[in-house]
């Protein structure tokens, strides 16, 4: 298998990732928390059982909405997998270019030490 062509195009979903989470301790901080009116623009944190991440207001603010919860489906898919097979599909998808991403940095090393 081509690690180094798996690590090249998963790099940049590791480089989403990481701007997901500072996004979302972004949002946190500087957005007050909880539901906002109709009139509202951005986005804000939320606590439905869960806590997520809702956007409104713009033109991509489901897309955007997705991308901050990407890292708390992280967490959330696992856990939630057991109860239902859409969520274990969503599970795997979001854990897909994380584990592929160490496994090439692993292989790439094993390879350039051998």
């Amino acid at each position: 298998m081509n690690w180094q062509l798996i690590k090249s195009i998963t790099t940049p979903f590791m480089a989403l990732l990481a701007l997901a989470i500072a996004a979302e301790v972004l949002v946190s901080l500087f957005v007050e928390y909880g539901a906002k009116n109709p009139e509202f623009v951005g986005c804000y944190a939320y606590d439905a059982m869960v806590v997520g991440f809702q956007c409104q207001g713009f033109i991509a603010s489901n897309i955007i909405a997705l991308w901050l919860n990407w890292p708390l489906w992280l967490i959330y898919g696992p856990i939630f997998a057991l109860f239902s097979p859409l969520t274990l599909a969503v599970a795997i998808l979001v854990w897909l270019p994380v584990v592929a991403y160490v496994v090439s940095l692993i292989k790439l090393r094993r390879a350039k030490n051998a």
